[in-house]
């Protein structure tokens, strides 16, 4: 995250994105709650932050969730805000 901030700020850009891809898959119960204060605290700080997870009680955390289901019939996306 230093990183990414340090090069958008040479380069004259603003961060705008953050991704966070399956980053409680390691975690314990306080480890999550502890990185779900942290994405919440620089939530402002970003327009979006998209964060991937397959822990099903994570979900709720979140406000807006693009929840993806597969079916027989293909995978199916529904939007929950």
């Amino acid at each position: 995250m230093a990183l990414a901030r340090l090069l958008a700020q040479r380069s004259g850009a603003a961060l705008q994105l953050l991704i966070i891809d399956e980053g409680f898959g390691t975690q314990d119960e306080l480890g999550c709650d502890r990185l779900i204060g942290a994405i919440n605290a620089i939530a402002a700080d970003f327009a979006c932050i998209l964060t991937v997870t397959h822990i099903p009680h994570l979900k709720e955390a979140f406000q807006t969730r693009i929840e993806i289901h597969k079916t027989e019939h293909g995978s199916q996306i529904c939007l929950s805000a």
